[in-house]
């Protein structure tokens, strides 16, 4: 497949699947404001991508909040889940390969794979959630499905290209920013049938958009792409000096992109138009690094406790429950991370809008980012549960069976989970 360093057929390492696991905290957190700024501008909390407003001239504890999240969380997930969409397009590329699949055949197995991934996400925006963002990852995996045999140079190329178009993606969502508007109708409606009504429209808008949600998103996935042929997740042993120095360096640019954003959104800095989007631009980029860090130290602990682990290395591919429970249930998590997000959705769903629970209307920021914490908890536990049964998730299992087909669905081991 023309790609040099392509990862070799092995056991499935644990390194990417934490860090998915890990990173659907993240978007737990940060989708749970998409709900509760929902509830509306009167009664509910700001939003803290707009920076409509501090209330008071000192700093509250949802100051506090608003900053940490702006620092840590915002924009550092999904692109994070955009890179590793990408390294795990990569692996299974990979793995075609060393079973001498042809190329075309090993191309269809991919588009195939991301045809059914778009359909769930269009599924997902329209009946439950529509800051959907499967649909971007799937538009992504087809295109990535076409660059399987790029070289590595074009594929870097091409991420510095794309990294250009997110700054000013980054810039134009702040120029276009509009306090005080309520997002997604759907998620105040007052009644069931309204709120499906209202989120099949805005679904199929939000897939219709998804292209272009998609640029702040593929030089993430070409970048995992590219690094999935160094193997630098599952083997980043012979690179750990190298690898430590990138990543405290990519948290590092993000944190200070991120002190000035959390700054906009607290009502802290007040700058002209122009200089706002100079930082949101540049934060866009420096906060996809952040993530990218967030990968790299999450492979390099799982390596250097994976080297610990008393037996041979291929036994120690996979982590145990009883010596390692935090990270094992992180890596059940990522292993089924399709699942475990579609499932915040569902708990949320439950929650928060007015026909159901009604939350959303009385969340301070704080409280979110707990009741984030806890429905990403929930999903923990329940992938830990299926874990120890041995059973895949159910979102997994269908879309490895749609894809793949029932006879091939029953060989072989899973590949990366896709979102």
């Amino acid at each position: 497949m023309n790609a040099p360093h392509s990862p070799r057929a092995t056991v499935r390492v644990p390194a990417p699947d934490v860090a998915r696991g890990l990173m659907l905290w993240v978007i737990a957190v940060a989708n749970v404001t998409v709900w509760i700024w929902a509830a509306g501008p009167t009664d509910g909390p700001r939003d803290r991508t707009l920076g409509t407003g501090a209330d008071t001239a000192g700093w509250t504890a949802d100051d506090v909040v608003n900053m940490a999240m702006s620092m840590l969380v915002d924009g550092r997930g999904f692109p994070l889940f955009s890179f590793l969409v990408g390294y795990g397009a990569g692996q299974i590329a990979a793995r075609e390969a060393a079973r001498r699949t042809p190329l075309p055949l090993a191309q269809q197995l991919l588009l195939r794979r991301y045809g059914w991934l778009l359909l769930v996400g269009a599924l997902h925006a329209c009946l439950l959630f529509p800051g959907d963002i499967i649909t971007a990852y799937a538009f992504g995996g087809l295109f990535l499905a076409l660059l399987i045999t790029a070289s590595t140079r074009v594929l870097v190329v091409l991420t510095g290209l794309g990294a250009a178009l997110m700054v000013l993606y980054g810039a134009a969502g702040w120029a276009a920013r509009n306090p005080g508007t309520v997002r997604f109708p759907s998620l105040v409606a007052e009644s069931p049938q309204e709120s499906l009504t209202l989120g099949v429209a805005e679904g199929i808008a939000v897939v219709t958009l998804a292209p272009i949600q998609l640029l702040g998103l593929l030089p993430m996935m070409l970048l995992g792409l590219a690094l999935s042929r160094y193997r630098v997740l599952e083997d980043p042993g012979p690179r750990r000096g190298r690898l430590l120095g990138t990543a405290v360096v990519c948290i590092a640019l993000g944190l200070a992109t991120g002190t000035g954003t959390g700054l906009l959104t607290t009502d802290r800095l007040e700058p002209s138009p122009t200089g706002g989007s100079v930082i949101t631009g540049m934060d866009a980029v420096t906060g996809a690094a952040q993530g990218i860090g967030y990968a790299l130290v999450v492979a390099l602990v799982c390596d250097r406790v994976l080297r610990r682990t008393p037996g041979p290395r291929t036994e120690a591919g996979t982590l145990r429950a009883r010596e390692h429970p935090a990270l094992w249930s992180l890596q059940a998590l990522g292993r089924r991370s399709m699942s475990g997000y579609l499932a915040q959705s569902v708990l949320f769903t439950v929650l928060l809008p007015p026909f159901a629970l009604g939350l959303g209307r009385s969340l301070t920021p704080t409280a979110a980012l707990l009741l984030g914490s806890a429905v990403w908890l929930a999903t923990l536990l329940g992938a830990a549960m299926l874990e120890r049964r041995g059973l895949p998730g159910p979102a997994e299992a269908l879309h490895r069976r749609l894809y793949l087909g029932p006879a091939r669905d029953r060989s072989g081991p899973p590949p990366p989970a896709s979102a």
